[in-house]
Formats: C-alpha cells, sequence, structure tokens
C-alpha cells in the first residue's frame, strides 16, 4: 500500500509497515468462500444420491409389498379349497411371512347370504404396503370354488 497509510506509528516510537501483512488479508475470505462452495456441492450431492436411493428402493419395497400380499391371497385361496368350500368357515385371519423382510396380514369373510367368501392381504415390505382382494364363488352343490375377482385395492 502507498499513501498515508503505508506506516503505522505505535506507542510513539515504533513504525511497522503494514504492507508485508495486508498480501493475507484476502486469503482468509477466499479460503472460506472455495471450502463453502465445496461443502454445497458435497451436499447437493448427497441430497441427490439419496433421492435417487430412495427412490429405486422404494419401487423395489412395493413390488415386494405386492408379491407379499399376492402370496397372502394365494394361501388364503388355497386355504379355502381344502378346509371349508361347503362347510361354514368362521372369519380367519393370519400373518403369512414372506421373504425376509415382507409379510402378508389375510383376512377370510364369509358372506352368509351369497355364500362368497372375500379373502382380503395385505402385504407389507417396510413402509410400503399394497392390499388384494379376492372374491371366490363357491357352487353349494358340488363346492366347487371359482375365483369371481383378483385385484389389487388401494390403500
Amino acid at each position: 500500500m502507498r499513501g498515508k497509510y503505508r506506516n503505522i506509528e505505535i506507542s510513539g516510537s515504533r513504525n511497522i509497515d503494514i504492507s508485508k501483512f495486508s498480501k493475507g488479508a484476502v486469503t482468509l475470505p477466499v479460503f472460506l468462500l472455495i471450502t463453502l462452495i465445496v461443502f454445497e456441492l458435497a451436499a447437493a450431492g448427497i441430497v441427490v444420491v439419496n433421492a435417487l436411493n430412495n427412490s429405486f428402493f422404494g419401487e423395489r419395497l412395493a413390488a415386494e409389498a405386492w408379491q407379499a400380499a399376492r402370496a397372502g391371497a394365494q394361501d388364503a385361496v388355497l386355504l379355502v379349497i381344502k378346509k371349508c368350500p361347503l362347510s361354514d368357515c368362521d372369519p380367519v385371519s393370519y400373518t403369512l411371512s414372506v421373504g425376509a423382510r415382507s409379510s402378508a396380514q389375510v383376512t377370510i369373510v364369509r358372506d352368509p347370504v351369497s355364500g362368497k367368501i372375500t379373502v382380503g392381504s395385505t402385504g407389507e415390505s417396510f413402509t410400503r404396503k399394497k392390499k388384494i382382494e379376492v372374491i371366490l364363488g363357491v357352487d353349494q352343490g358340488s363346492g366347487q370354488v371359482k375365483v369371481q375377482s383378483f385385484k389389487e385395492i388401494a390403500l
């Protein structure tokens, strides 16, 4: 620095040349600015990777929940065919474990008026849930069971 502030007098007798200190005065703000930019890029990268991972993992969990619900519904249909096509089935509710992280909550209910049996199966994989409903028609003369409806129900 040139001009009237080049030499500063401190305590009357000492003169200090501040020109050698002024060169490093810009270093700290530049360093802080670069550090801030690096941290912002790292945080943005973490957010983007996390969002992509959650979306792909969420789709996988939804597919696993649907498969668990389907397995529960199929298991219930077999149970109805084996145990109670002609007799009065009591309402049944049970949990079927499907794989390491999925399960299905299954309910079987018979409508006494129409004779139809409704099977509800809710598959769950961590936080994802899917529900399948099956309506079975039972011929009271022969005991033959027919699937009238097999569909996914929105939760």
